[in-house]
């Protein structure tokens, strides 16, 4: 049990080193406004995700196995002896993992919601610019103030 504990420890570091690796690149992707390439990576960050997820629930199975009541690792590091001290390093390296991959979510959150922003106000310009803001010829040739914005048309086919 203690091997197969190890080794779900050491998958779910390097699914979380790989990880560090996709964000940056999707962090490198914004910064040079590719969303296609964005949407390619970000398909593959939210598969690694579940795949650490499913890697979560069996040492958890695991956990469990060993002591019904136990809720964490720490509350079996009787039982695992001798390996625990390598568990703890594990643990201890996929927190500072984790920690990284936060920062550099929230990095990437900022930089898109900015990029979504500026892409907002430049949309309102070109509304504001292409409007006609004096009265003109309305289609039946009849002299009609402008809509200040867009409007849907409506009629039968």
């Amino acid at each position: 049990m203690n091997r197969r504990i190890l080794e779900n420890l050491t998958r779910q570091h390097q699914a979380l080193r790989v990880l560090g690796t996709l964000q940056q690149e999707e962090f490198a992707h914004l910064k040079e406004f590719r969303p296609q390439s964005v949407g390619a990576v970000e398909f593959s960050i939210q598969e690694l995700m579940r795949q650490l997820m499913a890697e979560r629930l069996e040492i958890k199975r695991m956990v469990q196995a060993i002591d019904p009541q136990a809720q964490r690792l720490r509350h079996v590091a009787g039982s695992l002896g001798e390996d625990w001290p390598r568990v703890q390093e594990l643990l201890d390296r996929i927190d500072a993992l984790e920690q990284a991959s936060a920062k550099q979510a929230e990095k990437s959150y900022s930089l898109a919601l900015a990029l979504f922003d500026q892409s907002t106000g430049y949309v309102d310009l070109f509304k504001k610019s292409f409007t006609a803001n004096k009265p003109g010829y309305g289609p039946r040739g009849a002299f009609q103030s402008t809509k200040p914005a867009p409007a849907m048309l409506r009629g039968a086919l």
